[in-house]
């Protein structure tokens, strides 16, 4: 399913792209692939998981690998919901606001690769092993190509003078 959001959001960046009037700027794209990123594939459907961990943590818990009672799946609901609100927020807020959902999701799904592959998750088989990839590790390098490409990170100072 997440490699069909993916597809989703990186289609609809596009589109945004080649069908929006303005300028093709490579930072004016950067931002608008983060943006897409941020709130389609960080923001709406991690809020739908965090709903999911806190509503039914007993049913949601074990396709997180944990047992049915244990607790760290209301942390996680928790933590999902904040991280992927932050991201829902990115459109709002923009400029340096950006560097902090595009960092904290990009460890996260970093991290999440790392740990999948270890785990040996999607059978064992190079398939498997490619779709963990895609749906975690591209993520991490979409994001962080995207907030370079974005210059948003370098926008600090501006917003740093006017305190």
């Amino acid at each position: 399913m997440f490699l069909i959001i993916l597809a989703v959001v990186l289609a609809g960046a596009a589109a945004h792209v080649a069908l929006r009037g303005g300028p093709r700027t490579r930072e004016r794209v950067g931002v608008l692939v983060l943006l897409w990123t941020l709130v389609g594939y960080c923001g709406i459907p991690m809020l739908v998981v965090a709903g999911m961990l806190l509503v039914h943590p007993h049913e949601t818990a074990e396709a997180f690998g944990f047992p049915p009672d244990n607790p760290i799946a209301v942390f996680f609901g928790w933590a999902y919901l904040g991280m992927a609100l932050s991201a829902v927020l990115s459109p709002r807020y923009r400029g340096p606001y950006l560097v902090a959902p595009t960092v904290t999701w990009a460890v996260f799904f970093l991290g999440a690769t790392f740990i999948h592959l270890g785990e040996g998750h999607g059978g064992g088989t190079h398939a498997g092993a490619l779709a963990i990839v895609a749906t975690h590790g591209l993520i991490s390098l979409i994001l962080v190509a995207a907030l370079v490409a974005s210059g948003a990170w370098r926008e600090h100072a501006h917003y740093r003078s006017r305190v």
